[in-house]
């Protein structure tokens, strides 16, 4: 018989977490003009795939070129909405900054990945 063990109880912490704010943002997600995800890591995979959203793009499938994609690739007055990695984070938060968007909302999903969960709108 295994007892309860601290790794036990903090991923069952994070899987209810989880649970609870997949339904939450959901609907954000199905709304948003596109969905960015990064395919390399499950949690992000994990994050498109409940998001329901008609339209996304994979950093990691993109190779660069994500900057094009999303500047020309988003309706007017849609919203962007991702999970990726704090590094990805930063460098698409400053090109879209440049080109009209804004931040409404960033917090940190994964520590432990450097992923961040945030959304940009237009300005």
């Amino acid at each position: 018989m295994t007892g309860l063990t601290r790794r036990t109880l903090l991923k069952g912490s994070a899987l209810a977490g989880a649970a609870v704010a997949v339904p939450a943002g959901a609907a954000a997600l199905r709304q948003a003009g596109l969905v960015v995800f990064d395919s390399r890591l499950p949690e992000s995979l994990a994050f498109v795939r409940t998001a329901g959203a008609v339209r996304t793009l994979d950093l990691a499938a993109e190779q660069g070129a994500h900057f094009a994609t999303i500047r020309s690739g988003v309706p007017h007055g849609k919203s962007l909405e991702g999970l990726t990695r704090w590094s990805d984070w930063v460098s698409l938060r400053s090109e879209l900054e440049s080109h009209g968007w804004r931040v409404t909302s960033e917090q940190v999903a994964a520590p432990r990945q450097r992923l961040l969960r945030w959304s940009m709108t237009r300005r």
